[in-house]
């Protein structure tokens, strides 16, 4: 019996042909880059209006601490709002911001823009608010807000890029009326 010899056949298929071309590889570069130029644009939106939801939150609820705490009589100091309203506050970037602390104090250099020593005038033609507290966060919102704040009783609103800027951010930077620097805290819980 005589056997015939088969011509030995290579399962392996050529580099040619299991790679990839330079060019196909650019293509899919390309089109991932495209991708990722739609999609992290649109998850990075989503962060900042998650973020800024949650700023407002957490400034609405700082407004119902201090009215809680003032029991309707009168505006907790700063020490008193962070250290019974929010024992477990750590540093941060939320404010709470008295106005003069004292309605005798500040005259002429009020956050509100009113001399109480004078009910209904304003300073330097501003309008007169009578503002007892401002709260705040100095988080840059980007094209949603450039910051968020809340005035006494009214809700939490965001100062957008080109809206007329109410100024209460340019306060970070004044000292309180004891010459103490104005100390940002991050609410943990509220007080029970």
């Amino acid at each position: 019996m005589t056997m015939k010899l088969q011509p030995v056949t290579s399962n392996r298929t050529s580099l040619k042909q299991a790679g990839f071309s330079i060019l196909e590889g650019l293509i899919i570069v390309a089109v991932i880059s495209v991708l990722a130029g739609v999609v992290i644009p649109s998850v990075y939106t989503e962060f900042e209006k998650a973020r800024l939801s949650s700023c407002l939150s957490e400034l609405g609820g700082m407004q119902a601490v201090a009215f809680d705490l003032g029991d309707g009589r009168y505006i907790p100091t700063p020490d008193e709002f962070w250290n019974e309203g929010y024992p477990s506050s750590t540093e941060g970037e939320y404010y709470y911001i008295v106005d003069a602390e004292d309605h005798n104090k500040g005259h002429g250099n009020d956050l509100d823009n009113c001399d109480e020593d004078n009910p209904g005038a304003s300073i330097n033609g501003r309008d007169c608010l009578d503002l007892k507290f401002v709260v705040l966060c100095d988080h840059d919102h980007g094209d949603l807000g450039l910051y968020c704040y809340g005035v006494d009783g009214d809700p939490p609103t965001t100062v957008k890029p080109g809206e007329t800027d109410p100024g209460y951010k340019g306060w970070l930077t004044e000292n309180n009326n004891d010459g103490t620097e104005k100390k940002g805290k991050n609410p943990k819980s509220k007080s029970k």
